[in-house]
Formats: C-alpha cells, sequence, structure tokens
C-alpha cells in the first residue's frame, strides 16, 4: 500500500480491478482528484497474485486499507472492477468504476447502501449485469455507452481520453459533493 498525506479527517481508499493497476488511468486520475481535493490518499497498488483466489484476496486488501485509513472522520472508497467486492464490507460513500453488477452480492450491497455512492460503467460491458443497477437514491450513476470494461472506445484513444475527463470530472464533483469537503 501506499499511503498520500492531506487532510487526516479525509481519507480515499483506492483500490484496483484484476488486471487494473491503480497506476491505470481510470485510478490513477481518481487519486489525483482526491489529492486536489486535499484527500489524505490510502491507495491499494499491487494486483491479486497469480494462482490466488482474487475476490478473497480482494477483501483482505480492503480491509486493511481500510484500517490504514480507520481515524478519519471520512472514508471515501473508491474501487475498480474487482475492488468493487469491497461494496459489502464497506457501507461508507464509494465510487465504484466498473462494479460487477454481474455479482449477487455486490448488487444487494449497493442496493442496501445508504451512504452516497457513485457508479460508473458501459451497458457494452458484460459485467455491467445487463444493466441491472439496483433501485436506490443513494447511487448516483454515470452510465456510458460503447465502451470495453476499461472505459475505453475500442480503437479510438482519443475518444477513450474523453471518456476519461468526463470520469474524472464526475468523481471530482462526487468527491466534493461529500460532507466535510470543502
Amino acid at each position: 500500500m501506499i499511503r498520500h498525506e492531506g487532510d487526516p479527517d479525509r481519507c480515499a481508499v483506492v483500490l484496483p480491478g484484476i488486471r487494473y493497476f491503480s497506476q491505470a488511468p481510470l485510478l490513477w486520475f481518481a487519486r489525483e482528484v482526491a489529492q486536489a481535493h486535499g484527500w489524505s490518499v490510502v491507495e491499494v497498488d499491487e494486483c491479486a497474485p497469480a494462482g490466488e483466489e482474487p475476490f478473497g484476496w480482494m477483501l483482505g486488501q480492503a480491509e486493511r486499507a481500510l484500517e490504514e485509513a480507520r481515524g478519519a472522520a471520512t472514508v471515501a472508497v473508491i474501487g475498480k472492477s474487482l475492488g468493487t467486492v469491497a461494496a459489502t464490507i464497506h457501507h461508507g460513500p464509494a465510487a465504484w468504476l466498473t462494479p460487477l453488477l454481474d455479482r449477487p452480492e455486490i448488487v444487494e450491497a449497493l442496493r442496501a447502501t445508504a451512504a452516497p455512492t457513485l457508479l460508473v460503467g458501459s451497458p457494452d460491458d458484460p459485467t455491467w449485469g445487463s444493466g441491472t443497477v439496483p433501485e436506490n437514491p443513494a447511487l448516483d450513476v454515470l452510465e456510458l455507452p460503447g465502451l470495453d470494461h476499461a472505459l475505453q472506445v475500442s480503437g479510438s484513444p482519443s475518444s477513450s481520453l474523453d471518456v476519461l475527463r468526463t470520469v474524472t470530472q464526475r468523481v471530482s464533483s462526487w468527491l466534493a459533493g461529500l460532507a466535510g469537503n470543502p
């Protein structure tokens, strides 16, 4: 884990996907946004080791990262894909990038949350679960058609950069809207 110091009362926890490291564009810029807003950040900077069950591994990483963030008045999780399994243990604010809506335990956790939660995904991503976004007024959904699981436009780097800008701006607005964020 990497800890980036900022406001000790606000901490963002960044969780990677199975093959989407925290240095990949969506998570890199989400961390940058959190830091620009003055937040401390705890970043899980590795992916599940080969041969290890990824969901159990990620739950362990999420628990350790959340423990590292303990003490902050506001802890917000920003997770990509596999990282969204943390929705089953984190009941505070979260931004889930390409949440695994094809997994019932994640859908149920999202249905039950009362915390401000941002979901970003594409109906063209099979893990979006055929658009099975649960009904819940705590969920703010940004659905972007025509994108793959990395939220990119296949074969069009400039279009993918436009999507990255849109997602980064939405994560920034979401963080700015959380209580205790100036």
